[in-house]
């Protein structure tokens, strides 16, 4: 009896043991196959297509490219020449379109905004057709000149990578049928988040504008200010669906959120959101082309770092002293012949006053900078 119970027990213990094996390795492979590459070709495609363009990659160093005197062509350059960018901002908020234009907004090709009347009710009642957000978009989407290979829709308060965008873009035919950004699925529609931001294809743009012929941007029954829930519908009966544009190792490439946010674990908001995601994804990819931004200044801020910021790891040129005939003593009287005045008279407050007048203060300079000036 004794032995029975024995061999009972081992059964048990070795039954429990398999089982609990089989579930982990059964979770891991899930689990991997979740965060899997699953289109891991489109981010692959670059390199191809740069080689078959006959052209021949070099890299220069910051201390060459700015102090080294040959002007150089440099890829982005060349993909901004080559891959035509239009920029659809819807504006909610107007205090962004400024900031929005003079920073990321320089990368596209062309700029166009389209404002939205603020509204908290996100449905439109029948008379208020021409105020909804769907409409007004659709109504842009179809007077938009076709010459632009790609067109960007994306929401005022978001800050976009258009030089990384490029890099997505360039090997695919832009007279194909494309939807690309951050696709999610919503009362059975996969559509992009407008959060994120969206591009669409020339191919799709022609597409759409065929179906708006035959049914006009207000032929819906109600009209909801969710225009991107709207354009998915739409290109959905064209049979053009959204697309995978997580990068090789599965992370996201277009953010829905601040950079803030995305860096926060364990936010309910995020979970949410991820959790209507079509393709499973981690934040966040080195070729990121899209997150939302928290106040106009953080616009300036991105674009200082990620456009204007330059680091110098190697070279000599900038370490040249500059060839003046002036004498270092004697300079700042030439600076004052200039300007009319005479430095064999002018007392320490004028010449303070002077450089004044001439030198911006820190907030001066700031002031300027952000107009342009």
């Amino acid at each position: 009896m004794f032995n029975i119970r024995l061999k009972v027990v081992c059964l048990f213990v070795v039954g429990f043991i398999i089982g609990f094996l089989a579930a982990f390795f059964i979770s891991v492979i899930q689990h991997k196959n979740k965060y899997s590459t699953r289109n891991a070709s489109l981010h692959d495609l670059y390199e191809p297509w740069f080689i078959k363009q006959q052209l021949r990659r070099y890299k220069k160093s910051f201390d060459t490219l700015r102090y080294g005197g040959p002007t150089f062509l440099t890829e982005s350059t060349y993909l901004y020449n080559k891959i035509r960018f239009a920029c659809l901002v819807l504006v909610r908020r107007i205090k962004y379109v400024k900031a929005a234009k003079m920073t990321w907004g320089t990368q596209c090709n062309y700029v166009d905004f389209v404002y939205l009347k603020p509204t908290k009710n996100r449905i439109n009642s029948r008379k208020n057709i021409t105020n909804s957000a769907w409409f007004l978009l659709c109504t842009n989407l179809s007077n938009l000149s076709q010459s632009f290979d790609w067109i960007l829709i994306l929401n005022e308060n978001t800050f976009a990578l258009i030089e990384n965008m490029r890099y997505l873009v360039a090997p695919l035919n832009s007279s194909a049928q494309y939807y690309l950004g951050h696709s999610v699925k919503f009362w059975g529609v996969k559509y992009n988040s407008g959060q994120a931001g969206y591009l669409i294809s020339n191919g799709t743009l022609a597409a759409l504008r065929k179906k708006l012929i035959e049914n006009s941007c207000s032929s819906d029954s109600v009209f909801w200010n969710l225009e991107d829930y709207y354009l998915g519908r739409a290109l959905a009966t064209l049979n053009i669906s959204t697309s995978d544009t997580r990068d090789k190792l599965g992370l996201a490439t277009f953010h829905g959120f601040t950079l803030q946010k995305l860096f926060s674990p364990g936010s309910i908001t995020l979970s949410n959101y991820y959790k209507h995601s079509t393709y499973p994804a981690l934040c966040c990819s080195t070729r990121s082309v899209t997150f939302q931004v928290q106040g106009t200044s953080s616009m300036f801020t991105y674009l200082y770092l990620f456009n204007q910021l330059q680091v110098f790891t190697s070279g000599s040129y900038g370490n040249h002293l500059a060839t003046t005939p002036v004498p270092d003593q004697e300079i700042w009287k030439a600076v004052l012949r200039e300007h009319g005045r005479n430095f064999t008279s002018i007392s320490p407050e004028e010449y303070y006053d002077f450089w004044v007048d001439l030198v911006s203060d820190p907030n001066s300079f700031s002031l300027k900078l952000k107009n342009g000036k």
